[in-house]
């Protein structure tokens, strides 16, 4: 969990999908709607702070708020979804051994 939520970081930190793949791939398959849903937020994000505040600087680029509230935001996502593959595991493996010893 811990690695899948420095991936993310990283990724947010260096804009480099690489890291956001390997998030991916190391929650499989709970990382797929941690994709979509940062999809999502993005577009949340920059939809209700557009209302407060403008969401591209003058040159083009993001401002600080939407960079770091994105970062937070797919950490926390990929972090959940890490958690979530665990649990998910955790079942699979337990209802198999149940089923064994059936």
């Amino acid at each position: 969990m811990a690695l899948v939520g420095t991936l993310a970081t990283l990724g947010g930190l260096t804009q480099n999908g690489r890291f956001y793949l390997g998030a991916i791939a190391l929650t499989l398959p709970t990382g797929l709607l941690a994709l979509a849903a940062v999809y999502l937020a993005r577009g949340l994000l920059t939809g209700i702070g557009g209302l407060f505040t403008e969401t591209r600087l003058p040159d083009g680029d993001d401002p600080a708020w939407l960079t770091t509230a994105d970062i937070v935001v797919n950490t926390l996502l990929f972090t959940a979804a890490a958690v979530a593959t665990v649990l998910l595991v955790e079942h699979f493996v337990r209802r198999r051994r149940l089923s064994r010893g059936a």
